[in-house]
């Protein structure tokens, strides 16, 4: 069963849940939080299947620690995904529609802790970077963001947003965009990996994840590379079930790549090219 969870604290994830609940049939089904728990009766893409649970929290979505924890102690139902609605905040004020993993790779300014990541869900969120491309409203860019922020979960998990100001957060038609988006979802094929390198937007993983058969999990945007350990690499490689790294190489100083380059090679963790890749057809 999969979860998705909105938050009182934040108005796009309260326009993301009621486009929710009208593009899509549901029943309530209880409380949580004091608010009503409602259970999807319809089937829609793989992933928004009969069953599945919708949530409004009452506190900010970054501090939910342990929401999975807590949800199967009080319902006792099993949780394989969990998406948050959220808002997007940005200084560019870009209108912008993305998804993101959580973690925190140095200090824990927003939610999580420090030096810890969550699960990942690479065919999933990949998937769903696709179809907020077929489903890109104009005027809105579409991209995948480094990894960031909490709450810390055990559960794969990723940030649905909307950016990058208080005027995008509330309109209809960015929201119905990524409902439609996440109703219809499916995993998509490709090759898991872990990003390296270039900035939180994650240009060049973004592009090759579209035309190419490639799934991202945890992303490194440059500012995170200088809290990076051994240990830490090795977990957002277990934790999105990566077969291995792909750096932005041209994006990132060159005395990282060249280190982490030699660290892979050492531990035998394949670094792989876009060559490595199969063309994806976004169409199909």
């Amino acid at each position: 069963m999969n979860l998705i969870i909105a938050s009182k604290e934040d108005s796009a994830s309260i326009n993301l849940r009621d486009r929710l609940l009208e593009m899509s049939v549901w029943e309530a089904d209880g409380e949580f939080d004091n608010n009503t728990l409602w259970k999807l009766t319809t089937n829609y893409g793989g992933f928004c299947k009969k069953d599945t649970r919708l949530i409004t929290i009452n506190k900010i979505h970054i501090h939910a620690e342990k929401i999975d924890e807590i949800w199967v102690k009080e319902t006792g139902l099993d949780i394989d995904n969990i998406v948050f609605l959220s808002r997007h905040k940005a200084a560019s004020g870009k209108p912008s529609l993305t998804v993101h993993p959580i973690g925190n790779w140095g200090a824990a300014e927003y939610g999580g802790e420090e030096g810890k990541i969550s699960k990942t869900a690479p065919n999933w969120m990949t998937g769903l970077l696709l179809n907020i491309k077929r489903n890109q409203v104009e005027g809105y860019d579409v991209c995948f963001e480094a990894t960031h922020h909490g709450p810390l979960l055990k559960t794969p998990t990723m940030f649905l947003e909307i950016g990058s100001t208080e005027s995008e957060w509330e309109k209809r038609e960015p929201a119905e965009a990524l409902i439609k988006s996440l109703l219809y979802l499916k995993p998509v094929s490709g090759i898991n990996v872990i990003g390296f390198g270039g900035g939180h937007y994650t240009p060049r993983f973004t592009e090759a994840a579209l035309t190419h058969e490639v799934c991202f999990g945890h992303m490194v945007a440059n500012y995170g590379i200088p809290h990076l350990t051994e240990n830490i690499i090795l977990k957002a490689i277990k934790t999105s079930n990566a077969k291995g790294i792909y750096f932005h190489r041209k994006g990132m100083k060159k005395t990282d790549y060249r280190k982490w380059k030699k660290w892979a090679e050492k531990e035998e963790i394949k670094v792989f090219n876009q060559s490595d890749y199969k063309p994806r057809n976004l169409l199909s």
